[in-house]
């Protein structure tokens, strides 16, 4: 439901982008034949939804301020001088009350309106009230069928303002994606999800890249084999937003556990009779934020470690830990660590775990350090050389090529897959976006209120998956109309599993497993249900809950060694 939310807010802020950008180009052209330039009073829209929408609420008054301010010719009024005068006037608002309010702010506009959620449909109303009445009320009402088909018809709602108030068209403002043509129908908004565009910061100690990298797409050739459901598992559900995965024999029976991880538990299950029963779950301390998990068994005693990133509910510190199984239970072997813990798997080395330290003002430390256990405790060895821009999420290293080099194979952040070579140069760079994670850190700045969000990498593994003896990429590909582009929105509305694969002069995408409705958080490779053979298994989030609705995550499992011609 909270996809719903996102969607919403999706709606909202495009719906009020579209409505202000008019209004800014209204005010513009209005106020370009006066000696002052117009002032427009931008109040939060309503919402009449079922859900706790004040995260989008605000944004839309943020986004609305900074597309309708338009240089010397229109000005929106404060928040604060808004926010004193709103909190007089009795509701509900209407356009008398909204030119009492412009007369008090000394505006020229005042807009308002609303955003409703009921059911299956989705309606965006607005008003642009001229306070001097010397144009009539300009009224907007759009409808549409699905989340989807609602943000093109944003795109029409600006051409409508652009028509009626200026009378000729606007100046080019953000694209919107076009989408199917409306239908009386509505779909259920339950597909939104709150997403924010990439905005990652990394350690490196090789060169940097080359400013004209060219951007290749994907090497043609047949369409990548779907993995059909011969191969494919789906869990219970599970009321929880999962946020990581990891596999591993965390109790030292030969056997392998499937660990996750929602917004402050970790939650240990087996593979028993088609179903996973839980082993161990922690008691989700408050102050704990959890952003990431792997397993390994790094201090060699046969029982796999859980290696947790969590960052304190204050945002401004790492305060990761490390659980190992004691016989009856996990408990702490390390706790407090200023740490992102992160394992990758290094062919021929197996699971390396590495480190990377975070300050107030910076996600990212420089150096990527690998750990290994030292006198009783982890510790790190001489840094990495990676890339410039490259942190410790969303980066694998492998001789992807065959020719002997070790290559770095990383996100960058805009979610292309790019590959660099020992130099840390750029070699290639996909034309599409893979990835797509919904887990955040934030840095904070002198003089500023808001921090700054950062969003994180998905993992990539690297195995030989088709038995050609190259080594294959194994990738998320998360989607949505609005996935990447706000910088404090993110929201991705299906997504699946995708293998690429070195075929010169790029990688080329060899098999995908069906789309999915919602996003795939994480994934792991293993073996997940133990019967002797690798899966590729994905942290599924359907929905993402909300105050009155629960959030449901599952787990999807693709038997790669099934059906054969799966893999080519």
């Amino acid at each position: 439901m909270e996809e719903l939310e996102l969607k919403t807010k999706v709606l909202k802020r495009m719906f009020v982008i579209v409505l202000l950008f008019s209004s800014a180009l209204l005010a513009a052209g209005i106020g370009a034949m006066a000696d002052e330039p117009s002032r427009v009073v931008i109040v939060p829209f309503k919402m009449n939804t079922d859900r706790d929408l004040s995260f989008l609420k605000e944004g839309i008054v943020d986004m609305l301020t900074s597309r309708l301010s338009l240089d010397d010719e229109v000005i929106v009024v404060g928040r604060e001088d808004t926010d004193s005068v709103l909190k007089e006037v009795s509701m509900p608002f209407n356009e008398k009350i909204a030119r009492a309010v412009g007369t008090r702010l000394q505006a020229d506009y005042v807009l308002f309106g609303s955003l409703t959620i009921l059911g299956n449909s989705v309606s965006l109303d607005g008003k642009m009230v001229d306070v001097h009445q010397k144009r009539p009320t300009l009224n907007f009402f759009k409808q549409g069928k699905e989340i989807d088909d609602v943000i093109p018809q944003i795109g029409l709602f600006a051409t409508e303002i652009k028509e009626k108030v200026f009378g000729s068209p606007v100046a080019a403002g953000p694209q919107v994606p076009k989408g199917p043509e409306h239908r009386d129908v509505y779909a259920h908004p339950e597909t939104l999800l709150a997403v924010e565009s990439i905005d990652q910061e990394g350690a490196s100690s090789a060169k940097a890249v080359p400013e004209a990298v060219p951007e290749l797409a994907e090497t043609s050739g047949p369409a990548p084999s779907e993995i059909t459901s011969a191969g494919f598992w789906k869990s219970q559900d599970f009321k929880v937003i999962m946020k990581g995965i990891a596999l591993g024999d965390i109790d030292g029976d030969s056997k392998t556990e499937v660990v996750f991880i929602g917004d402050r538990r970790v939650c240990v299950h087996r593979f028993e009779n088609q179903r996973l029963v839980k082993i161990w779950e922690d008691d989700g301390k408050r102050h704990r934020s959890l952003i990431g998990v792997d397993v390994a068994d790094v201090n060699g005693n046969g029982r796999a470690e859980i290696f947790v990133t969590s960052v304190h509910t204050s945002g401004e510190r790492l305060n990761s830990y490390v659980l190992e199984w004691d016989g009856h239970g996990l408990e702490p072997i390390s706790q407090g660590d200023s740490w992102y813990y992160r394992v990758i798997e290094v062919p021929d080395l197996g699971r390396v775990l590495l480190g990377q330290k975070r300050s107030m003002d910076r996600p990212f430390l420089p150096g990527v350090y690998p750990f290994t256990w030292r006198n009783g405790e982890y510790a790190p060895e001489g840094a990495l050389t990676l890339p410039k821009g490259v942190n410790i999420f969303g980066f694998s290293l492998c001789d992807l090529m065959n020719n002997g080099q070790q290559m770095t194979i990383a996100f960058d952040r805009g979610d292309h897959v790019c590959i660099f070579n020992p130099s840390g140069q750029q070699e290639w760079k996909s034309g599409k976006c893979y990835g797509g994670s919904m887990n955040y850190v934030e840095s904070w700045s002198k003089n500023v209120d808001t921090p700054r969000r950062h969003y994180l990498s998905q993992r990539i593994y690297i195995r030989d998956l088709d038995g050609d003896g190259k080594q294959d990429i194994v990738v998320p590909s998360n989607k949505g109309s609005l996935g990447r582009l706000f910088a404090r929105l993110r929201w991705f509305s299906s997504g699946h599993m995708a293998c690429l694969s070195w075929k010169a002069p790029g990688l080329a995408a060899i098999w995908q497993t069906p789309e999915l409705s919602g996003y795939i958080s994480d994934y792991a490779i293993g073996d997940f249900d133990n019967d002797g053979r690798d899966e590729v298994v994905a942290a599924h989030v359907a929905k993402r809950g909300t105050i009155i609705s629960s959030a449901m995550s599952s787990i999807i499992g693709y038997e790669l060694t099934q059906p054969s011609q799966a893999l080519k």
